[in-house]
């Protein structure tokens, strides 16, 4: 997973500045005579994940979110998608070179797996989730993080034995994500707590040739938490 990138406080200034550019895009266009089309926010998903940082234990909260959008130009028409966090004064900025894009049926998400803050720690509470398109219109929606603290919490616990491998996770739900030397994701799949062999995994031992390391993701429903364990090298 990649973070999007983040802004320290003092970004929303900067967010109110585009902010204003962007009104005045659409005054202008709206002055030349144009019918503008306004994106809209259709819904919105957000969840917070615990990643280790370290092989002996260190985690980073990170978010992640993503908005269904909708714009009757196009969905290519939307420029910008903003997250913000007003009460500590945070805002991500993410465009079509930095947002992961998918498509369920009719609908197309547009956010990021992995959005970081300063600290260790997501703010809760509220957010702001805010699209604007090539014209300045913008549409915009409410979400609260309610996640609880994660300090007693462990991200699951991988090894290695030949070529099995040995999960320890405290979650009903888990993955097993297979990257490259990048840290590209190459396949995700379920897997179950305990000893379970390479091959049964990624048939004909293709994780032998498409990956080089395999970390799992854990996810606690209850707390709408996800939780990723430390990436591991795969055997030769």
């Amino acid at each position: 997973m990649r973070p999007a990138g983040h802004a320290a406080p003092g970004a929303l200034a900067a967010f109110r500045s585009i902010a204003l550019g962007t009104a005045l895009v659409a005054m202008a266009v709206a002055a030349a005579g144009c019918s503008v089309a306004p994106p809209e926010v259709m819904s919105v998903s957000a969840r917070l994940v615990v990643v280790a940082v370290s092989p002996d234990g260190g985690t980073d909260e990170r978010l992640s979110l993503f908005a269904s959008v909708s714009d009757e130009d196009g969905v290519d028409d939307i420029d910008y998608l903003y997250i913000v966090h007003d009460g500590d004064e945070l805002c991500w900025t993410l465009t079509g070179e930095t947002w992961q894009r998918s498509e369920e049926g009719s609908s197309i998400w547009l956010g990021s797996n992995s959005l970081d803050a300063p600290g260790t720690t997501i703010p809760r509470g509220q957010y702001r989730v805010v699209i604007v398109d090539k014209a300045g219109e913008r549409a915009e929606q409410l979400i609260s993080l309610k996640a609880p603290a994660t300090d007693s919490y462990a991200v699951p616990a991988v090894s290695i034995q030949g070529t099995n491998v040995v999960i320890d996770s405290a979650y009903p739900t888990n993955t097993a994500f297979f990257l490259d030397t990048g840290g590209n994701v190459t396949l995700t799949v379920a897997v179950q707590n305990g000893t379970t062999p390479l091959d049964a995994l990624w048939a004909k031992g293709q994780w032998r040739t498409s990956s080089d390391y395999i970390a799992v993701y854990g996810l606690d429903p209850a707390a709408e938490t996800g939780f990723f364990s430390w990436k591991i090298c795969l055997p030769d």
